[in-house]
């Protein structure tokens, strides 16, 4: 049913719960897990951010990169083969091109949890893939 599932991660409790599913789901299926992390330029794009070692893109990239090396370490513990990208851009236009250009037929994706003002929502980034993605969108 799948062949391609693939996972946007940002380090969130969220993105970690779409992980364990999307593993799962690559398990029950024998699908190629492909993980996704998007360094979103236009909060760490600017000369401000480059001027903060805290901020810097180059610091923001490695961090993605432990992330995914983590992934492809689960995966393969499971017997699941990943690709694993760290790109610069838009969140919701990066993975949105990614799952295009990756024949992906599912994206599993964490969705933001209950906060104190209010009922559960979705992130802007996953609400925008839901309502732009061709293929099908499974929010966690």
């Amino acid at each position: 049913m799948y062949a391609n599932v693939l996972i946007p991660i940002d380090g969130s409790e969220g993105a970690r719960r779409g992980v364990e599913h999307a593993l799962a789901l690559g398990e029950r299926y024998g699908a190629r897990i492909h993980a996704l992390y998007v360094v979103d330029e236009s909060v760490y794009g600017g000369t401000a951010a480059l001027s903060s070692e805290e901020l810097s893109l180059e610091r923001i990239e490695r961090r993605g990169e432990e992330l995914l090396e983590e992934i492809e370490r689960r995966a393969a513990d499971r017997g699941l083969e990943a690709n694993c990208a760290c790109v610069r851009g838009t969140p919701h236009r990066a993975i949105l091109s990614y799952a295009a250009d990756n024949e992906v037929d599912l994206i599993v994706m964490g969705k933001h949890g209950r906060s104190a003002h209010g009922p559960p929502h979705l992130g802007s980034t996953t609400d925008r893939v839901l309502r732009l993605a061709d293929v099908p969108v499974l929010p966690v």
